[in-house]
């Protein structure tokens, strides 16, 4: 009997014992802890302010864009009214909205081939061992950086009716001028005729850099093997710029909808609403008539648009 507070005290010291080494290993295994912690959390911390920028400048305006289509936010109502979608019935009632869709449906689908298959054309072409290609490169690339301000200015005075250019040169074989931008029949394709002036050559680097990275052994190969230049483009070369050409369309579609400052400049959407397109008409309503609900509603029309077309492009080149 007199041994048993002996041992109770032994057991006790092993208990405590027991306890402070846990609380020991514990500490030990949560200051583990902490750096692992920050070393998953500091990927976020440094993608935090590019999300935050990301969000504040387009995330959030597209909600407020969204939100303010389904108000009625004009001169008579200069305080937001909640109206659901009438912008969105009136705007598929009115005429000249299918109209304008028709115009940049044909500027849209007449532009974007054209520019990639004239950027394309051209940087293989410029590939080759060439007198002067650099020279060429940069003649070819000028108008991409010339301002779409000086861009308009430029294709003002060639199709001008009275002392352009282009109807001089006609003058020279016996042609009468024609009204390159006042006449409703040839005014959008003018456009068209300058839209792809000012963009192919942007396609045409983009094309160049992907052709000069392209494995030029599979290529040498295939020239061995008897391949003739064709066969080689179609079979070799054309699949493998897949990629390319998938990125180069869908920037070729969202520049074809922002063709805003050549037709503010050359025309004003005119002839008779000739070269209205969807931007242009979106300005007009937002900015020349303040129905910016209405506006507000067209714009989110053309973002589902571009949109749609985006992902349909992208489904067709990552079947």
């Amino acid at each position: 009997m007199a041994g048993a507070p002996g041992l109770s005290m032994v057991g006790c010291a092993a208990i405590i014992r027991n306890m402070v080494t846990a609380a020991a290993t514990a500490l030990s295994i949560r200051s583990s802890r902490q750096p692992r912690r920050r070393q998953r959390l500091a990927p976020y911390l440094y993608v935090l302010p590019a999300l935050a920028a990301l969000v504040l400048w387009n995330y959030y305006p597209l909600v407020f864009l969204v939100d303010l289509s389904f108000h009625k936010l004009d001169a008579s109502s200069p305080v937001p009214r909640w109206i659901g979608l009438t912008n969105y019935r009136e705007m598929f009632a009115d005429p000249l909205f299918w109209r304008v869709l028709g115009n940049t449906t044909i500027y849209t689908f007449v532009t974007v081939p054209l520019s990639i298959g004239l950027g394309l054309a051209l940087a293989i072409v410029l590939n080759q061992k060439l007198f002067g290609a650099r020279l060429w490169r940069t003649l070819f690339y000028t108008p991409v950086i010339l301002p779409t301000v000086a861009a308009a200015t430029v294709g003002m005075w060639m199709f001008n009716t009275n002392y352009g250019l282009i109807n001089y040169l006609l003058g020279l074989f016996g042609l009468a001028p024609v009204g390159w931008l006042t006449d409703s029949g040839f005014a959008l394709w003018t456009l068209i005729a300058i839209g792809v002036w000012k963009t192919f050559g942007y396609f045409m680097l983009v094309y160049l850099a992907a052709l000069q990275a392209l494995p030029q052994a599979v290529l040498e190969a295939a020239r061995l093997d008897g391949a003739r230049a064709w066969d080689r483009f179609w079979s070799i070369t054309w699949p493998l710029l897949r990629p390319t050409t998938w990125f180069a369309t869908v920037i070729a579609l969202i520049l074809s909808f922002q063709a805003f400052d050549l037709v503010n400049i050359m025309t004003q959407g005119g002839p008779s609403n000739a070269t209205n397109l969807l931007v242009f008409y979106i300005y007009q309503h937002g900015f020349q008539y303040f129905r910016l609900g209405f506006a507000a509603a067209s714009a989110v029309a053309m973002f589902v648009l571009v949109y749609g077309l985006s992902a349909l492009i992208s489904f067709w080149f990552n079947r």
